[in-house]
């Protein structure tokens, strides 16, 4: 499977140098409607989650693309999170990408656990995949876990040697010829149990 752990936005690599913008919450505005106008994107695309990381309100946003590959539009599912600065600005950080598997990238979980042996939380997140096939249907799992974010860069520190604990993609499928299989971390506490388990 070819799946990218973190694919950033060219654009955004790009500019990683320049003047951050000065982008603040305005008065009323909800966070849907906040996050649609920093990622220039119609609010009903964008699911949000609103949570504080490590004492800085955080809104995470996700949303679908489409992108013409060989004569072929193949969809990802990009999310980003928007880190409220103790200036009360916010800042753009790219979070991670999932690319089409059998079935559309969708972000099943978001949440938060020591996974180092600093004092900071990390970020955990759950991609989910759903199948449905002739010979089999369910969805496909990943948990990918990433670092707390990095003065002045424009996306996220995959931990992958942390992240390939947890199996890869995995399978919560049922087959037409029987013999299900299931994969253990498809929540945020089963993924909070097992970093316990590793000894964080």
């Amino acid at each position: 499977m070819s799946i990218r752990p973190l694919l950033p936005l060219l654009a955004l690599l790009a500019t990683a140098n320049a003047s951050a913008p000065d982008w603040r919450l305005e008065g009323g505005e909800t966070p849907a409607h906040f996050a649609a106008r920093i990622l220039g994107r119609p609010e009903g695309d964008l699911n949000i989650v609103d949570a504080p990381w490590n004492g800085r309100r955080t809104i995470f946003a996700d949303y679908q693309r489409g992108e013409l590959q060989n004569n072929y539009t193949v969809s990802f599912r990009e999310l980003f999170a928007l880190v409220q600065q103790s200036d009360g600005a916010w800042r753009k950080i790219a979070v991670t990408t999932g690319e089409e598997e059998g079935g559309d990238a969708e972000v099943a979980a978001i949440g938060f656990a020591n996974a180092d042996r600093d004092a900071d939380r990390e970020l955990i997140v759950i991609l989910k995949w759903p199948q449905q096939h002739y010979d089999y249907s369910g969805a496909f799992y990943e948990v990918r876990l990433f670092d707390t974010p990095a003065l002045g860069k424009p996306a996220l520190t995959y931990l992958e040697g942390l992240s390939k604990k947890f199996g890869g993609v995995g399978c919560e499928c049922s087959s037409r010829e029987g013999g299900d299989t299931h994969y253990r971390f498809k929540t945020i506490a089963a993924v909070k149990q097992e970093l316990k388990r590793l000894g964080y």
